[in-house]
């Protein structure tokens, strides 16, 4: 059963594709979450949380994604930085800021994209931790993180010593550091309503409290189950919307994509219960990336061929602005999943070495 209001899912229907293509309404996306308890699903009550799993956090996620990706990839981002909070054993940003993400105040970046990348050997880390006169400082560039509002927000990356003096951290970084600059939101395709912007760190003063896990190679393999799995929801919520449009078409004249439709529909539910088997056996994933890997892939070729036969079956009426059919909006978020980090073919690299 959706936990999800009457009222916002009629305002998400409504403000679908103005999400998609300005920012407009960005921001009061982010506190409707929040106000429909988004957040909180999958979070311990003992946290001030709702209870449940990371089965539950996917069906939220998939659920918003059927009505607007934007929804599915700000809500991501945010409750995967809550997860990585959680899992931290350093208990201090937990306990301050916890709070005030679950409830919507501060808004969550997870910039662990370079740092999977680097993870699987594709990427250098982009952040460095330099030295001054005894002391500490952040410096370098996050290219591309969602959901980090003007109104304040919390950030989490890797970063790593200029003079290698021990292994890569994770840190978690408020946005009213000194030093720390937001760019404007960056034009995209889709997806503009996700507030993805850059930050720029220069010299940033390291509190050490702000470190939530001193190894990160280690930490990265343990959150990424969390981090891919939650990403595959919003590819099963557009597939799942876009093969529910497909079936209203197929008994008129639209009859002939009934088998390709059936096909897609029994592979998309293949995947979810590999996905939902392969969480329920305790670090199958950490032990086992790659099995992920290709989940993360195939669910994505599922949403874009789910998209196309959307297409088929719609017509000329897909391709009028007018026409009625949100089929464009889904067209440009199933263009987005490929490009995601890690992409489609950053992962198809890493299995092939495998």
């Amino acid at each position: 059963m959706s936990i999800l209001s009457r009222s916002f899912i009629d305002w998400l229907t409504k403000y679908a594709n103005q999400l998609d293509q300005s920012n407009q309404y960005s921001d009061e996306l982010f506190t409707r979450l929040a106000n429909d308890g988004v957040f909180k699903v999958g979070v311990p009550v003992e946290l001030g949380g709702n209870g449940g799993d990371y089965h539950d956090v996917i069906a939220i996620i998939e659920e918003l994604a059927s009505y607007s990706l934007t929804a599915g990839f700000i809500t991501w981002g945010h409750r995967t930085l809550i997860q990585n909070l959680i899992e931290s054993t350093n208990p201090l940003p937990r306990e301050k800021w916890l709070p005030v993400l679950l409830a919507g105040q501060l808004s969550g970046g997870t910039g662990l994209s370079n740092a999977v990348k680097f993870l699987s050997g594709i990427e250098e880390l982009q952040v460095k931790i330099i030295e001054k006169n005894g002391k500490f400082y952040l410096q370098g560039k996050l290219p591309w993180i969602t959901n980090v509002s003007k109104r304040g927000f919390i950030t989490i990356f890797a970063a790593e010593y200029a003079d290698n003096r021990q292994s890569p951290v994770i840190i978690a970084l408020p946005h009213d550091a000194t030093g720390v600059t937001r760019s404007v939101e960056l034009e995209l395709v889709g997806l503009q309503g996700s507030n993805t912007v850059a930050l720029l760190l220069e010299n940033v003063a390291l509190n050490p409290a702000w470190i939530i896990a001193d190894n990160a190679s280690d930490y990265l393999a343990q959150i990424r189950p969390a981090f891919l799995s939650f990403q595959c929801a919003m590819a099963f919520g557009l597939a799942k919307r876009s093969l529910a449009e497909v079936e209203q078409s197929l008994s008129g004249n639209r009859s002939i994509l009934e088998k390709e439709w059936q096909a897609q529909s029994e592979q998309l539910q293949k995947l979810r219960q590999s996905l939902q088997t392969g969480l329920a056996q305790i670090d199958y994933f950490v032990q086992q990336p790659q099995a992920l890997f290709q989940i993360r892939n195939d669910i994505i070729e599922v949403a874009s061929q789910s998209v196309l036969l959307e297409l088929q079956a719609s017509g000329g009426r897909g391709y009028l602005k007018k026409g009625g059919s949100n089929f464009i909006r889904r067209w440009r978020e199933a263009a987005f999943l490929p490009v995601v980090t890690p992409s489609v073919v950053q992962l198809k690299t890493i299995l092939q070495q495998h």
